[in-house]
């Protein structure tokens, strides 16, 4: 049996083989959050931080809907002290024109993504994209287009095609759960 500290070598191992210099992660929280609520578990955001060398991260961003709950501003919080850069927006609340049709929640973050991956590229060599968001593949292009590795994570019904295709490497994230996984006391 492995120590959970060589568990997360052969993880970092792994993410070295595909990781070249300076690294920036991007966390679509939606995205992410209803992959690994579909798999049944729940990330344990000091693990994914900590699969990546600390000499070599750039930064790390998590874009969430802000609810503005107690429980959501203290997680917010934790983050922030954990190193992670929040970008947040309120849900955004849009009645349906048809009768019947209600109300449409949005909080969709792939300009913001896009917008400050673009205005960062000077600052990394590595995109990590936590997302399966088909609009992020001109996004992915583009970065390659500039000498950018891109890395995606995300599983097998949250993932589009045209990213599998695009990335350099897919991780698929039921391959990390066991090293990223918040586990209840």
């Amino acid at each position: 049996m492995f120590s959970s500290q060589s568990f997360c070598g052969k993880i970092k191992n792994m993410l070295k083989e595909f990781i070249k210099g300076r690294v920036l992660v991007v966390i679509d929280a939606a995205n992410l959050e209803s992959a690994v609520k579909d798999l049944g578990w729940w990330i344990d955001y000091i693990k994914l931080k900590a699969l990546f060398n600390a000499d070599s991260l750039f930064e790390i961003r998590d874009y969430c809907v802000a609810h503005n709950t107690e429980n959501q501003n203290n997680f917010f919080t934790f983050l922030k002290k954990n190193g992670y850069v929040l970008i947040t927006k309120p849900l955004k609340i849009i009645q349906e024109q048809d009768i019947g049709k209600g109300k449409t929640r949005k909080a969709n973050f792939d300009v913001e993504i896009a917008i400050d991956v673009f205005e960062l590229q000077n600052n990394f060599d590595t995109l990590v994209l936590f997302s399966g968001d088909s609009d992020f593949d001109c996004l992915v292009r583009k970065m390659q287009e500039r000498n950018k590795k891109v890395i995606i994570v995300s599983t097998k019904h949250h993932i589009s095609r045209e990213l599998i295709e695009s990335g350099n490497k897919y991780i698929d994230l039921k391959e990390l759960r066991e090293f990223i996984e918040r586990v209840k006391e």
